[in-house]
């Protein structure tokens, strides 16, 4: 295994493929299955609900739909309340998306949008380094307690990111 197959897998919602007409709950569902299905671990999981999307309604964590269509500014929230809910909170998220739905006319969510499309191209990169070191650590001489300490590692990491993200938020 290399971190390329890792980063393959990372179903993004890229702005080209947003939508030009807004979309009935049932369309945002399918396009968010296209595009991040492929980061499923297994197929029993979702990516998202209809609950999942009410609740994130109800929580304020988006702009109210009108009409029953969502538009692509929210399919941009949407995508980014996904990519945050598996290490934030709620009102986590919720905070921290505050100021984009809160911004004046001046403020462009496309173009917020487009430049944290561009920072996950660093991202990843960074990662595809950090992760074939310790993959290639872990797949010496195939042992299960090299794998352990690969994985160990792999956790302490996402927990040194969720922290500085939690700390982010909290200095508000």
């Amino acid at each position: 295994m290399k971190a390329k197959d890792i980063t393959e897998t990372e179903g993004t919602l890229p702005r080209d493929v947003l939508p030009t007409i807004n979309l009935y709950m049932d369309q945002v569902i399918q396009l968010f299955e296209q595009h991040y299905g492929k980061m499923k671990r297994n197929e029993k999981e979702t990516i998202l609900t209809k609950t999942m999307i009410n609740n994130y309604a109800k929580g304020k964590l988006f702009h109210p739909v009108k009409n029953k269509k969502y538009t692509n500014e929210h399919l941009m929230l949407l995508s980014l309340i996904y990519e945050m809910k598996g290490l934030l909170s709620i009102s986590d998220i919720k905070e921290t998306l505050r100021p984009l739905n809160e911004s004046d006319e001046t403020f462009s969510l496309e173009d917020f949008y487009e430049a944290y499309q561009a920072q996950k191209v660093k991202n990843l990169e960074a990662f595809e380094a950090q992760a074939d070191t310790l993959l290639s650590t872990s797949l010496e001489k195939e042992s299960d307690v090299k794998r352990t300490l690969a994985i160990a590692s792999a956790v302490h990491m996402s927990h040194l990111y969720q922290r500085l993200a939690e700390q982010l938020i909290d200095e508000n």
